[in-house]
């Protein structure tokens, strides 16, 4: 039976971070992966720019959540 990750934390804010922790991870290995196929012709530099976005998105929510800790 796989268990809730919520119910792994003391608060809803620690949660908050560990998603937001991994939301930033994820966007970075996502841009890092569109840079590589973007040098072998596979994606197209709009895709890279949305995935640059992303990123910043992520990373910014990281440090609102970062704050409210």
């Amino acid at each position: 039976m796989e268990q809730n990750p919520a119910l792994e934390h003391d608060t809803t804010l620690e949660h908050a971070l560990d998603v937001a922790r991994s939301n930033a991870k994820e966007a970075k290995r996502l841009l890092d992966d569109a840079i590589v196929k973007r040098d072998a012709g596979e994606v197209n530099d709009d895709r890279v720019t949305q995935l640059q976005n992303l990123l910043e998105l992520a990373n910014e929510d990281l440090k609102r959540v970062t704050r409210e800790q």
